[in-house]
């Protein structure tokens, strides 16, 4: 294995936690601080090209962790979110999957509580049935069983009728008016594609006289 003479050591000025490696065949190679503190470089050393390739798996993994800590710097990620994520960034499988099982042994990655606040965000903020809600979650591939208790609990939170009554508000449908059967329909598709089932939306209908 040949050979290169390391020129100059220095931290990186962009990432605090990286150190730059300069050979003299004026190349680089970047090092984790962690892994650059447990196996030192200095000037005037030299290092295999072996060496250097293990130095840049390490790095690869703390790039991944990395990207993986700036996406969850924005919201909180589901599992099968976060490994898209990172296939989409070019990391290959070993590097998202040692990626992932840390995140989830350090619980940053917790499908449960991501599937809480994902399904409470929704039904308050768009105010959604649950046949719409299954299907906004669904893509984050989640247990059956999980996702069937979080619907079910969150509609304990939010009631289903109370949901259809405030479209209802909005749309300015007043109790005991009659509507006509063209904006009757047009009501229910409206209720409908907000992911109600029919005899929910048909019970509210009985109760405000829309029948």
């Amino acid at each position: 294995m040949a050979n290169r003479k390391i020129v100059r050591v220095k931290r990186s000025s962009k990432y605090s936690d990286r150190i730059i490696i300069h050979l003299d065949d004026k190349s680089v190679f970047r090092i984790p601080e962690d892994a650059f503190v447990s196996n030192p470089l200095h000037v005037g050393e030299t290092v295999t090209l072996e060496k250097m390739a293990s130095f840049g798996k390490k790095m690869r993994m703390q790039e991944a962790r990395d990207a993986a800590f700036r996406l969850l710097g924005y919201r909180m990620r589901s599992i099968s979110e976060m490994k898209k994520r990172l296939k989409d960034k070019d990391f290959d499988e070993e590097e998202i999957g040692k990626t992932i099982h840390y995140l989830i042994d350090k619980k940053y990655l917790n499908d449960e509580e991501f599937g809480k606040a994902f399904v409470k965000e929704k039904v308050k903020n768009k105010k959604i049935g649950p046949r719409a809600l299954k299907s906004e979650i669904y893509p984050h591939q989640l247990s059956p069983e999980l996702i069937d208790t979080l619907i079910t609990k969150i509609y304990q939170e939010f009631d289903l009728i109370d949901l259809i009554e405030c479209h209802l508000v909005k749309r300015r449908i007043e109790k005991n008016h009659k509507i006509s059967h063209k904006d009757k329909n047009k009501l229910t598709n409206f209720l409908t594609r907000k992911g109600f089932y029919w005899d929910t939306i048909q019970g509210v209908y009985h109760d405000w006289g829309l029948i």
